[in-house]
């Protein structure tokens, strides 16, 4: 157990405190056994960490026994793991029940508005959770699908009653106007009363706290329909993003201001990953003083109802559309109490940029039916009256969330053939107002059936929190960790969810957790199957490129036929013609050559042969993107038979008698002193784990991705500097082609890196780079390789690198967002492919610096070589009159291209000199 990373946070820390709970800080909230002496805890402290620049103050009066420990200005780059490993480590010196990191976990999608181009995260939530569009439906169908304009009809909407909202806070807009009770609103992330949203573009759902207050209580006047149009709305700033494992901490303190403020119905439009101890008790603190709690059962993890819609003391809400059936993204299970719309429901949208112009549009996500249940759960309680369902649930020993819960079940409407996990059925406003008080808690609702447990992981994780509900023996301890492993294990078995992992390689359990972990966890662990596996950043979804067919009808490199000559229609003519036989005739006497050598599986080789002229066929008609799955693993291999395949490294060369050598053989053979760059070019490993690929470049400095050293390392980053922390284990680089040990170096620090987290996205306009330390005097060094001061696109270039064992999330077909092992399977049978050793891979520059969208920084070019996830920090050698390093490969997937960044472009840019480099 250690400190050193709060040491070192306590280093750069801002000498004085800040106000409020800012996001992106890092921050624990540390629970006692009972209200602790807080100047005492601080002094304690303070001797533990050798100084004071810290904050470690009471969450609220409501709640005394948690204190928040805070860093000002200390910006959270600090991995998961490490956080909980000094969490547990606080628990152990201070004598806590608890202590909880604010993470970034990303894990629920907010689809609000399909159209934004935001992240590539994006492409991957259209094709599995967002739906179109639709301007045709009425304004008002939602409200209507609910049943509310009976109740409307009445008299009942809303008036006098109290609607916190937690969220992203609310921006000016017709819709809200007469809405807001801003006497009652507060920002919890700048301790003020100001809720302003604003409408920042680095905040993950600008706009959001906007839209769902719309759907709450927006009058009939406008376009957008409320569904308590009488009551009020008090905001909460307490998140930039929706989407928790994301900061529990101000949403917390969200709730608690909800009971001060004295609300009748609490709605969250918000939720994620991470289970929090004190939310957790902020929601049992809030039930317990009558308020109904409606929350979000979540978006796009479609087996999984996020945390706190699963909570005991919440109203969990799934989605449906405008023909009664679920929302494509939203999440199911047996915590769900009901359902409401959450696809295409028109709110109130404020944008950044949009110069304070507010608009309407359909939008989706759970959020939306939360909403719209908040804005029934008001009529409700108006109707009843606050006092006597209060009185009547004191009577009956439940909460008042229970007793609606309850009503709301009983009386939802259920349409024929509804499935499993969706709750009782769809809300029915005027249903649940007519039932009497006296008749609720008698009533047995109808439930609905849990969805089968088959995946082991979702059962461990349900498993958990039944566990963490009962608060028996190490599970306050251990809780919410073991939740967010477990999350992330099912994230990477899942990865067609569309949302990112956390790093590249799987966060490994603190050791308090080590020794107290419960069997669950311990369970739903073993049974991932990518135990050790790389994941590669999550990139863009897209169909096979027209490259494709250039490269299946290329002649040999170098000549006027390889691909670089050819234009589309010359392709696709020679392979409507003589080049379809020639491909069919090569591609059979390479599979004969790898049979022969021993390589790869013969009835896998026979698959692939078989749907070859299919495949071919598509390529000269030009229907690639017509291919389903099998497919397109097929036009991944002819690919790699003909024009681009990938080369063992042995003895610092190529074997150009190699089964796949082909057309390449020649090329290959002319290059001078290849061994000269394949020696400087190692694996990364973290504790011996396969972590990426990286190379010298002089100076005792080697060369690879942020992204890899943001899986073997830390960021504190604050007003006092930045300091990187290599703490989490042997941070090692072997020069040798299996990795066997024989060349292993030890990487001893950060030279530099990229300023901006990559996360486990693609981001082009970040630099995805990093330069590590290693003792440039130890013997047996390979040479440092020069840097092209220019990427020469019409240069052969190669790729040498490490391949890793892939996760079943690196095989995300780019087409249809679905996981799939075949893919990686497939191709490993066919050709044999040995992972976690050194590879040669030719290709070409597709698109260059600068062309490629979203490259705001002009330093990203994309290339067809063949690359695998362990391919992270690969070195681009361009084989020109002088060979050099052009490029530093950082992203790809199977079936798509690949990215790497153009050195000379970064030099000269505004991050730029690289130091250490020697240039030609």
């Amino acid at each position: 157990m250690t400190l050193e990373l709060l040491v070192a946070a306590q280093s750069v820390a801002a000498p004085e405190a800040e106000p409020g709970l800012p996001p992106d800080r890092l921050r624990f909230t540390l629970e006692y056994a009972s209200a602790p002496d807080c100047e005492a805890q601080r002094a304690r402290l303070a001797g533990m960490l050798g100084g004071d620049r810290f904050s470690l103050d009471p969450l609220d009066p409501l709640l005394p026994q948690f204190l928040v420990l805070q860093f000002p200005g200390v910006r959270r780059r600090v991995s998961p793991e490490a956080l909980f490993d000094a969490a547990d480590t606080l628990v152990e010196e201070m004598q806590l029940v608890s202590a909880v990191p604010d993470i970034r976990a990303s894990f629920v999608g907010a689809p609000e508005d399909p159209e934004r181009v935001e992240s590539v995260a994006d492409a991957f939530l259209t094709l599995t959770c967002w739906v179109a569009k639709d301007e045709a439906l009425p304004d008002d169908w939602a409200v209507s699908a609910i049943n509310v304009k009976p109740v409307w009809a009445r008299g009942i909407t809303g008036q006098g009653m109290l609607v916190a909202q937690p969220d992203t806070g609310v921006a000016d807009h017709p819709e809200l106007a007469g809405a807001l009770d801003l006497s009652r609103a507060w920002n919890t992330l700048t301790g003020t009363a100001d809720p302003t949203d604003p409408l920042s573009t680095a905040m993950g759902n600008p706009g959001h706290g906007t839209a769902t207050s719309s759907t709450v209580a927006s009058r009939a006047a406008g376009r957008v329909f409320g569904a308590a149009p009488g009551a009020k709305v008090a905001p909460i700033r307490c998140l930039d993003a929706v989407v928790l494992g994301l900061d529990p901490t101000p949403v917390a303190k969200a709730i608690l201001h909800a009971v001060h403020a004295g609300a009748d119905v609490i709605s969250m439009s918000l939720g994620g990953a991470l289970y929090s101890p004190a939310m957790a008790a902020a929601l049992r603190t809030a039930a317990q003083a009558g308020i109904v709690i409606v929350s979000a059962a979540g978006n796009c993890v479609q087996p999984i109802v996020v945390y706190p819609a699963r909570d005991p003391n919440v109203v969990g809400m799934a989605g449906t559309n405008h023909l009664d059936k679920p929302w494509k993204g939203t999440s199911r299970g047996r915590q769900v109490a009901a359902a409401a719309p959450a696809e295409n429901v028109r709110v109130a949208r404020r944008k950044p940029g949009d110069n304070g112009q507010g608009t309407t549009e359909p939008s989706q996500g759970t959020s939306f039916a939360t909403a719209l249940t908040a804005g029934v759960a008001a009529l409700w309680v108006q109707h009843l009256g606050r006092q006597k369902v209060r009185d009547e649930a004191a009577r009956v020993g439940i909460t008042v969330t229970d007793l609606f819960r309850t009503a709301l079940k009983a009386t939802a409407r259920r349409p024929a053939g509804w499935p499993q996990g969706m709750g009782a059925g769809i809300v029915d406003a005027d249903a649940l107002l007519r039932l009497d008080l006296s008749r609720i808690s008698p009533l047995a609702a109808p439930e609905s059936a849990p969805p089968t447990e088959d995946d082991a992981i979702l059962a461990a994780l349900e498993d958990s929190f039944d566990a963490i509900e009962m608060g028996d023996g190490d599970w306050p301890r251990v809780g919410t960790e073991a939740v967010y492993l477990l999350n992330d294990a099912w994230l990477r078995e899942n990865r067609a969810a569309g949302v990112a992992v956390e790093t590249t390689a799987s966060p490994r359990p603190s050791a308090g957790l080590v020794r107290h972990m419960p069997e669950p966890v311990m369970r739903g662990l073993a049974a991932r199957s990518d135990a050790g596996a790389f994941t590669p950043p999550l990139i863009a979804a897209t169909g096979p490129s027209a490259q494709y067919a250039k490269l299946l009808a290329a002649g040999q490199p170098g000549t006027a036929e390889s691909s670089a000559n050819l234009t589309e229609p010359e392709a696709r003519a020679r392979l409507a013609g003589e080049g379809a036989g020639r491909l069919m005739a090569r591609t059979r006497a390479s599979l004969d050559r790898l049979q022969a050598t021993g390589l790869g599986d013969r009835d896998a080789q026979a698959r692939m042969l078989e749907g070859a002229e299919e495949v071919i066929r598509m390529a000269a008609e030009n229907r690639l993107d017509e291919l389903d799955l099998p497919g397109r693993i097929t036009l991944e291999a002819l690919v790699q038979i003909q024009d681009r395949p990938a080369f063992r490294v042995i003895d610092g060369s190529v074997d150009t008698d190699d089964p796949l050598a082909g057309d390449w053989a020649p090329f290959l053979g002319l290059v001078v002193n290849l061994p000269d760059w394949t020696r400087s070019v190692g694996r990364i490993d973290l504790d011996g784990t396969h972590i990426g690929t990286g190379f010298l470049i002089g100076g005792g400095r080697v060369m690879t991705n942020r992204h890899v050293l943001e899986a073997c390392a830390d960021e504190i980053a604050g007003p006092g500097g930045s300091l990187w922390r290599l703490g989490r284990g042997a941070v090692t680089i072997d020069f040798s082609e299996t990795a066997d040990g024989s060349q292993r170096h030890a990487l001893t620090g950060v030279v530099m890196a990229g300023p901006d987290p990559i996360n486990g996205v693609e981001r082009l306009g970040h630099l995805d780079m990093a330069l590590l330390s290693l003792d440039a005097t130890a013997p047996g060094l390979p040479r440092a390789l020069p840097l092209a001061r220019q990427m020469d696109e019409a240069a052969d270039m190669v790729v040498i690198g490490y391949p890793a064992r892939p996760g079943r999330s690196a095989f995300v077909d780019p087409a249809t967002g679905a996981v799939s092992r075949e893919i990686g399977n497939r191709l490993r049978e066919i050709f044999g492919t040995d992972y976690g050793r050194k590879y040669v891979a030719p290709g070409r520059i597709i698109q260059g610096p600068g062309m490629l969208p979203g490259d705001s920084e002009g330093w990203a070019a994309s290339h067809d070589c063949t690359t695998l996830g362990g391919n992270s920090g690969s070195v681009l050698v361009q084989f020109t009159a002088t060979p050099s390093v052009a490029g530093l490969h950082f992203s790809g997937a199977p079936l798509t291209a690949n990215k790497a960044h153009a050195l000379g472009r970064v030099d000269q840019s505004h991050l730029g000199p690289i130091p250490g480099a020697a240039w030609i």
